[in-house]
């Protein structure tokens, strides 16, 4: 595994926060370039350049539209999360869409929220402007480990959260 895999597996699907170690924190994880380049992603992850999606019109008319999913991504975090000046068609990627919910400012970072049924997603854009992604899902089993307990539970947005705050932070005191 090269050095930018090791970062997916040991901050995203797999997580350390504060004293309780995460097994299964995300379930698609990716380390975006400003230039759109995946440094490192999680087996199965890839984002569409050509997604086809359906789109409500004015008139409620429905129309099929082609869209990259790299470029919702980063519009929807660029306008953060205002809908109404968002690309037109919402956020799609990995094969769903995704509600955007509220973000959050950190140092030299910003994170959008996003939410679709069953699970939800994080994405870091840094001040540098490289991208960390991350995905839960609640059909999904995580397992829990503190004080030399282990336990069997489900991926939530907790969990998914903290990856990619933790993640973000590193990046941003690495230059990156």
């Amino acid at each position: 595994m090269d050095s930018w895999g090791q970062f997916i597996s040991n901050y995203l699907v797999n997580n350390v926060h504060g004293d309780t170690t995460i097994y299964g924190a995300c379930d698609a994880a990716a380390l975006i370039g400003a230039d759109g380049t995946t440094w490192a992603a999680t087996e199965g992850f890839a984002l569409k350049k050509d997604s086809k999606i359906s789109v409500k019109k004015d008139d409620d008319s429905v129309e099929t539209t082609t869209i990259d999913e790299f470029d919702h991504i980063k519009d929807a975090i660029a306008q953060k999360g205002n809908t109404q000046k968002m690309k037109k068609g919402g956020v799609h990627f990995l094969g769903h869409k995704w509600v955007v919910l509220d973000g959050f400012t950190g140092e030299d970072y910003y994170t959008q929220y996003f939410r679709r049924e069953g699970g939800g997603a994080a994405i870091t854009i840094t001040g540098k402007g490289n991208f960390i992604v991350g995905t839960w899902d609640a059909s999904k089993e995580a397992t829990t480990l503190k004080d030399g307990v282990t336990k069997k539970v489900k991926q939530s947005v907790g969990f998914c959260n903290n990856a990619v705050d933790d993640l973000s932070k590193v990046l941003v005191q690495s230059g990156l």
